[in-house]
């Protein structure tokens, strides 16, 4: 019995030692009931993907692109994609500055939805994606498509974005890169950060109402209640310290009386008054003046220190406006060249031209543009040739409804201003005397002649002529009429843009071709037209700015011309919830 009891023991104390030393054969059995287990899952489906996302959201939250959806998180076993908070941070504050701009407002509804607390982690994640698909297709297609999209109020239509557009962002999430991937999205271009600064300052600012009532004109040395807010606004805007605090003074009735009181009344700057009105100088004195006229620099306003309907309009833009401003404007870096390299850039709105060379800034000019019912249109380009005393062949729009009336009015109008009428647009056509035409029956509408303008110092497009490749005939030319340049607002051309120093223009372009100087003096004085390319092609760019900062970190603001800037008013409703998102 005791031999038995022994051998026992060791038959046990063997097996034990067995099993430490062969782990696998002690847990065999466990091991294959464990890969039975395995074998029995099986790959999630789309449908039931769709079916555990649905259940993730509250009963009003429905995806938009639910499909897409599905199949990416079956193909992942039901896996999070957003598990790097510092990637859903910049996500947010990309899509809250995309919101202000008002291009698309279901990106302010994806916002509110990850504001909602019912949301559980997986639905969390689910709107993350969701958002991410609605903006993948934003990012692939705004260089085609943004000088649709980013100049209107009409949203433009959500489309799910390819297996191609996805790649980036998957390869991101599996490489365990998406926080890095997430913040190259934003716009590349060194206008961005400080657009940025100044869209932040400009939502922090206090929601004051302030407002100048008055319509008249605001004159240097005059009395008005208006002055009283006109120095709360521009306090707020920075560009004033503090309020000249003195007791109320009855208007003066001479100039010479309020000159003097500007002078008398001066006292040391203090910190904004909650005093009442009655306590606050209503003069408009010259500290004012001052602060007034560098306001106007920056609204593209004439410098004169006088406060009239155009920068009273300004004055009363609230700031949460001027802060959609400049978050459109930030899109619209999207389809602006980040870097200049060598080429010429129009903005539109701000009348104005930079020709680059190797980045560098090589010549500066103010433009005429087209007036809003005959806009520049926003393009890119190539200069290809110049044209010495280009003639002008009128186009078919402009004949009828600008020249056919004033020539029928009084035929002589066309010899008056070197126009040449011809019977048509062939090759045979040939010239037609204006006071042969019966002009009982012809009408802006049925026209049918061609006007041709003969080179000289009175044509239309001055004495050069800039060609480019346009689908619009548009072209950048000189003008005859170069007193046009001291307007403020230059809005008045039929499309093309005028240069004013389209001389300097010139002679870089044609300096490139061989030409000096003396020999463009001489074409002009002989008069002929000669047509000139150019070696290299300089890229032309027409873009629509109307907010940005400057070289010198001032905010700059032009008005919407072409009422471009509308869609920053499908931002309202988001306004509260994008503050707080946006830091």
């Amino acid at each position: 019995m005791a031999k038995r009891r022994v051998r026992a023991l060791q038959v046990s104390v063997i097996c034990g030692l067995m099993a430490l030393q062969f782990p696998a054969f002690s847990n065999e059995e466990n091991t294959q009931q464990s890969v039975s287990e395995v074998q029995a899952v099986a790959p999630v489906t789309p449908t039931e993907s769709l079916v555990k996302i649905t259940q993730s959201l509250p009963t009003d939250v429905k995806p938009i692109f639910s499909t897409q959806l599905a199949k990416l998180y079956a193909d992942r076993q039901m896996q999070l994609l957003w598990q790097d908070e510092t990637a859903i941070s910049q996500f947010q504050q990309q899509l809250a500055e995309l919101s202000l701009a008002g291009v698309q407002p279901q990106f302010g509804e994806w916002l509110a939805i990850l504001e909602n607390n019912q949301l559980n982690e997986l639905g969390r994640d689910v709107i993350l994606s969701d958002a991410m698909l609605g903006y993948l297709q934003y990012l692939s297609s705004i260089e085609a498509s943004g000088q649709y999209w980013l100049y209107t109020n009409r949203p433009y239509k959500i489309i799910a974005p390819t297996t191609a557009q996805m790649k980036p962002w998957i390869d991101a999430v599996e490489s365990n890169n998406l926080s890095s991937w997430v913040k190259s999205q934003a716009p590349n271009h060194p206008m961005y950060l400080p657009m940025r600064k100044e869209m932040l300052k400009l939502l922090a600012m206090p929601e004051d109402n302030l407002e100048i009532v008055g319509t008249k004109t605001l004159k240097p040395g005059q009395s008005s209640d208006d002055v009283v807010i006109l120095r709360q606004i521009l306090q707020r805007e920075g560009l004033l310290e503090g309020g000249n605090v003195t007791e109320e003074v009855a208007p003066p009735e001479t100039m010479a009386q309020v000159a003097e009181l500007a002078v008398e009344q001066t006292v040391e700057p203090t910190e904004p008054s909650d005093a009442p009105a009655s306590t606050v100088s209503k003069v408009y004195d010259q500290e004012l003046v001052d602060a007034v006229k560098k306001f106007q620099l920056q609204y593209g306003l004439e410098a004169d220190g006088v406060v009239g309907k155009g920068t009273r309009v300004w004055l009363n833009m609230q700031p949460k406006q001027k802060a959609g401003l400049m978050a459109l404007n930030i899109q619209r870096l999207r389809i602006i060249p980040a870097s200049s390299g060598t080429g010429i850039l129009v903005n539109i709105p701000g009348y104005s031209l930079d020709f680059y060379l190797n980045d560098e800034v090589i010549l500066d000019s103010k433009v005429i543009v087209g007036r809003a019912d005959r806009k520049t249109p926003i393009m890119s380009s190539a200069l290809n040739n110049v044209v010495i005393n280009p003639p002008w062949s009128v186009p078919t729009s402009m004949a009828r409804k600008d020249i056919a009336p004033k020539g029928k009015q009084d035929p002589s109008y066309f010899s008056r201003k070197g126009y040449t009428v011809y019977s048509g647009w062939g090759a045979d056509s040939y010239e037609i005397n204006p006071y042969a035409i019966d002009w009982d029956n012809i009408t802006p509408a049925n026209f049918p002649y061609r006007i041709r303008q003969a080179p000289g110092p009175t044509n239309s497009l001055g004495r050069y002529k800039f060609n480019m490749p346009s689908s619009d005939a548009i072209y950048l030319h000189d003008t005859p009429n170069h007193s046009l340049f001291n307007r403020n607002a230059r809005a008045i051309s039929s499309g093309c843009v005028r240069v004013n120093k389209a001389s300097e223009l010139a002679s870089i372009l044609l300096g490139d071709a061989g030409w000096e100087q003396k020999r463009i003096d001489g074409a002009l004085k002989e008069g002929s037209t000669r047509y000139v390319n150019i070696p290299d092609r300089i890229p032309v760019f027409l873009y629509y700015q109307t907010a940005w900062v400057d070289k010198d970190q001032q905010p700059q603001y032009r008005a919407d011309i072409y009422q471009y800037d509308n869609s920053i008013d499908n931002a309202d409703k988001y306004l509260p919830m994008l503050k707080k998102i946006l830091h």
